[in-house]
């Protein structure tokens, strides 16, 4: 039987996340190549908005062809395919070398494309190849911990997408059975008023007077980051603007490290994750 460890775990989420991008970003693309064709406006800047990525595009042409092809571009449709193959060849005993294939197939079809006068044949050719990933995990993965774990990251990564372009919200609700509600963020806090009494807050206009409150308690979390050693100055002054206490810092091997913060809960939920 094949054990699914923590390692494991964290390459098989981010496997259907990356699948799931791909297909769903290239599906995307080929919309926006007709819009080319057609000699109509691309809203590349908003993309890139509502993704939170970087825009150095200076046309929709050169969004199109940069977005999609440049590797060297760590937001790019081909650096996520690169990452998604690299996961896959990693995990090639867990997922089965008939399934990697199909991942294979995919980036020799992202090769082909930026080379091709009608790239939407071989963006398509990418599409068919990760739909034949979904269909050959679920067939030739005999671990269920293994296949679920790495269709919750697709869920995830789809969810995400759906939300952040704001897709339809009868989509959302057709493909996750989900009764949507729109609302910001936010915590509760526990107030502790001059009396003794103890109260819950989740609305600042719910607040008593201030000449009642003794102090307020806000949730605070452990959080735990595991990064690339690169990235730690950054991310390590990402928590300290989000008030982030710094509790200890771990290389666990030579490309990964883990940090360790206790952070307000409320500092998490906004916009942590876009920053």
């Amino acid at each position: 039987m094949d054990t699914v460890t923590l390692s494991k775990q964290n390459r098989l989420f981010w496997l259907g996340r990356y699948a799931d991008r791909v297909y769903a970003t290239v599906r995307l693309m080929i919309r926006e190549l007709d819009k080319l064709i057609d000699d109509r406006a691309i809203d590349y800047a908003g993309y890139c908005r509502r993704l939170g990525i970087p825009c150095p595009y200076t046309s929709g042409q050169d969004f199109c062809r940069r977005y999609l092809f440049d590797s060297q571009d760590p937001n790019s449709v081909r650096a996520c395919v690169d990452n998604m193959l690299g996961n896959g060849i990693v995990l090639r005993e867990t997922i089965t070398s008939p399934t990697l294939a199909y991942l294979q197939m995919a980036q020799s079809a992202m090769d082909l494309a930026p080379r091709s006068e009608s790239p939407a044949v071989e963006l398509q050719w990418v599409l068919d190849d990760i739909m034949a990933f979904w269909g050959s995990l679920d067939y030739s993965v005999d671990a269920e911990e293994a296949r679920n774990i790495t269709k919750a990251g697709g869920l995830v990564e789809r969810l995400s997408l759906m939300l952040r372009l704001d897709w339809k919200t009868e989509r959302l609700e057709r493909e996750f059975d989900l009764d949507l509600i729109t609302t910001a963020p936010g915590v509760s806090y526990r107030v502790v008023k001059t009396s003794g009494e103890v109260v819950t807050v989740s609305n600042p206009s719910d607040l008593p007077p201030a000449g009642e409150i003794d102090h307020m308690e806000e949730p605070v979390v452990n959080a735990f980051l595991y990064t690339p050693p690169e990235y730690v100055g950054s991310i390590m002054e990402l928590c300290q603007d989000k008030r982030g206490t710094f509790v200890n810092m771990t290389y666990l091997e030579p490309t990964r490290v883990k940090i360790d913060y206790e952070m307000p809960l409320n500092e998490i939920i906004y916009d942590f994750f876009d920053s």
